[in-house]
């Protein structure tokens, strides 16, 4: 059987979306992580103004990101569905594969520091079981879409690949408008700022 060929265009459609996937998935957690610890402050930390943190940039990274992927993705799926060999091509399996050993590496990561943590009888707080079930969820959600997608499941039900497609955007939408209730908007924080000039 001969082997599907790779284009120029399969390849940069898989890198891009690899690299946006990667980019907003790692800027959704480091999001989460920060409204954690803003909602549950360390008491030995200075609490700041959070948009002084790395929050304006997780959340522009989220909002051109995430659409940029699933553009992307709905590209590639379109071209497997026009032309059924670019299934096989190589680019789509080493990018599928090593998602998948990303997010298997990545939860064992996580369980290995709680159990780390735990055995060492360090106090397990709010915020570090948060962070933990945070990056646990997105690394199981991430293995199962991916390990989904090379079982060909989302070519076969096409109709629920766009649903989860708009569950993300729903999702990563809430967490982008959510963070304005936890951590103010910034038009807040730019009042908060002129103030503390004002008492300095």
């Amino acid at each position: 059987m001969e082997h599907a060929k790779t284009t120029p265009k399969d390849f940069f459609l898989w890198a891009g979306a690899m690299v946006a996937l990667y980019w907003s998935v790692i800027s959704f957690i480091l999001l989460f992580f920060n409204y954690i610890n803003y909602a549950l402050p360390n008491p030995l930390s200075y609490l700041s103004d959070p948009y002084s943190s790395g929050i304006p940039y997780e959340m522009s990274s989220i909002i051109v990101l995430l659409p940029v992927f699933l553009v992307l993705m709905w590209l590639i799926r379109r071209d497997i569905a026009h032309d059924k060999t670019r299934k096989q091509i190589w680019v789509r399996r080493w990018a599928l594969i090593f998602t998948l050993f990303v997010a298997g590496l990545s939860i064992i990561i996580d369980i290995v520091t709680l159990l780390t943590s735990f055995f060492r009888g360090e106090e397990l707080t709010e915020a570090f079981l948060l962070k933990v079930l945070l990056v646990l969820f997105v690394g199981a959600v991430a293995f199962m879409h991916f390990l989904a997608d090379l079982w060909g499941y989302w070519s076969i039900f096409p109709k629920r690949s766009r649903a989860v497609a708009i569950g993300v955007g729903v999702l990563a939408f809430i967490s982008v408008v959510g963070g304005f209730f936890i951590v103010g908007t910034p038009w807040q924080a730019r009042l908060y700022r002129f103030d503390e000039q004002r008492v300095n």
